[in-house]
């Protein structure tokens, strides 16, 4: 039976020259059958000579494990509790800074707080004026916001207002009036020098007046002169200050006539107290502007005897003088 090389051994082809009677004859090769099982050691293999693809499949995935990690064993049992550490020193008492309040928002006024009847008076509207609440402009007289009133020129007329809270109420019982006024210098140089360029408070109102009885519709219009531009105005007393017109056909050249001298305040309460019997009435109250000259601007704080106007950015409210 013919023996095989075993892992580990080399074969090789080892030339054997003999000497037979002085004369070299030709070498034989020496195969495994010659080679006795057990003959070949360690020794007779030079170091670094056997490479790895000369060993079986098997033998070199063998190789190829060895030594790699295994894996990971169970966990251990909890060890045993530590001794207890040294006992510390004693405290001072500290006295901790107050924490921050937390800012809330501003509550939502009440429906009771509100003038919601407040609006831009459609009827009075001529040509595409603007007039909405805002907040600002710079730091507002009364709250946060304002009302911004805009007319492009001559041609147009704006009117905010409320047509339901005072329909009926005695005119000539308005002792208090006036607001705040936010203009420019453009608004100001828009008019000859010297000539205001205002926005105004209006009443409309049934005079009752004797001298005019088919007359039943006029508006009381406040014109007050320039405040300073580019800021807010301080209050401006309409009952103090300014000038008050009539409107309307009938009160042509009388003594409150809107398109001439006009009068003061005084003045038009007394040419409308004529009848003790039949005072005049109010019909709706509005701030506006126009139709004279371009305005841009503001106003805010429209008082009306004991109530101011609040004009703000989410709705008109009502606060006290």
């Amino acid at each position: 039976m013919r023996k095989r090389l075993t892992p580990g051994v080399v074969l090789g082809f080892i030339a054997v020259g003999f000497a037979m009677s002085g004369s070299a004859v030709a070498g034989s090769l020496i195969t495994s059958a010659k080679i006795k099982d057990g003959t070949i050691r360690n020794k007779d293999i030079k170091k670094g000579t056997i490479a790895l693809d000369r060993f079986t499949k098997g033998t070199q995935a063998a190789i190829a494990r060895a030594g790699q990690p295994g894996a990971a064993g169970a966990a251990g049992a909890p060890g045993a509790a530590g001794r207890n550490g040294a006992d510390g020193l004693d405290g001072t008492t500290t006295t901790l800074p107050a924490p921050t309040a937390t800012p809330t928002a501003t509550p939502e006024p009440s429906p009771e707080d509100t003038a919601g009847n407040w609006g831009f008076i459609n009827r009075n509207a001529i040509g595409a004026p603007t007039a909405f609440l805002r907040s600002g402009p710079a730091a507002a007289p009364v709250g946060d916001g304002a009302l911004n009133l805009t007319v492009r020129d001559g041609t147009e007329k704006v009117a905010y207002g409320n047509e339901t809270d005072f329909v009926g109420d005695d005119f000539s019982a308005v002792d208090a009036v006036g607001f705040h006024v936010f203009t420019t210098g453009e608004n100001i140089g828009k008019a000859p020098a010297g000539t205001p360029n205002m926005p105004g408070i209006i009443f409309e109102i049934d005079p009752n007046v004797d001298a005019k009885p088919s007359t039943n519709y006029s508006s009381a219009v406040f014109m007050p002169g320039n405040s300073p531009a580019n800021v807010w105005s301080p209050y401006i007393d309409a009952t103090a200050t300014g000038f008050w017109g009539l409107t309307g056909g009938a009160f042509a050249g009388t003594t409150c006539d809107i398109n001439g001298a006009r009068c003061t305040f005084a003045q038009l309460m007394d040419y409308l107290d004529d009848n003790d019997n039949n005072a005049p009435k109010i019909l709706s109250v509005a701030v506006g502007k126009g139709r004279d000259y371009f305005w841009s601007g503001a106003v805010d704080g429209l008082r009306v005897n004991d109530t101011v106007f609040d004009f703000e950015e989410r709705g008109v409210f009502t606060t006290a003088p």
